[in-house]
């Protein structure tokens, strides 16, 4: 699994969303899940929902979205923007997506990606969406910090880009 894959599988997810017009189907994380997590796994095979890691200084492991083992392993944490809009996919609502993923260490995952998944009518633009997560940081602590990549999906634009800790 790699990123044009990931870009090319919620694609076709958003395709297969366009046949439920007119209802809430998919409108949400959260009703997006399962249909972006069979599609997933269906497509790659080896996926696990809901992947506990264990981060250097915390007691409570954190929960992954979705997790692709095999020996070049991903994981994958997800935001959706509504067809009403808002600010879910900017980078101050994602701070916490990010410093999770950017601790998951190298033998757990290859690649780390936040996948901002987009309904909303307009797409955003990159350099727009880009500066918002260039403004964050991940604050103190003694741990190694590992590159996240943004993949941003939308019917009309989809790119990428690198986001350091």
């Amino acid at each position: 699994m790699n990123l044009e894959n990931i870009k090319h599988a919620t694609i076709a997810v958003l395709s297969l969303l366009d046949d439920y017009s007119g209802n809430n189907v998919g409108s949400r994380e959260m009703l997006l899940d399962p249909i972006l997590y069979g599609f997933l796994s269906g497509r790659f095979g080896h996926m696990s929902r809901q992947h506990y890691v264990y981060l250097h200084g915390s007691n409570n492991p954190k929960r992954i979205d979705f997790r692709h083992g095999t020996h070049n392993p991903v994981v994958i944490e997800f935001a959706v923007r509504s067809p009403q809009g808002g600010g879910t996919l900017y980078g101050s609502q994602n701070q916490s997506e990010l410093r999770k993923l950017c601790r998951v260490t190298h033998t757990s995952a290859r690649l780390r990606v936040l996948l901002l998944i987009d309904l909303y009518a307009a797409a955003l633009h990159k350099a727009d969406l880009k500066a918002t997560y260039d403004l964050i940081t991940t604050g103190a602590g003694n741990f190694t910090r590992r590159s996240v990549r943004v993949v941003y999906v939308h019917k009309d634009s989809q790119y990428h880009f690198l986001w350091n800790p």
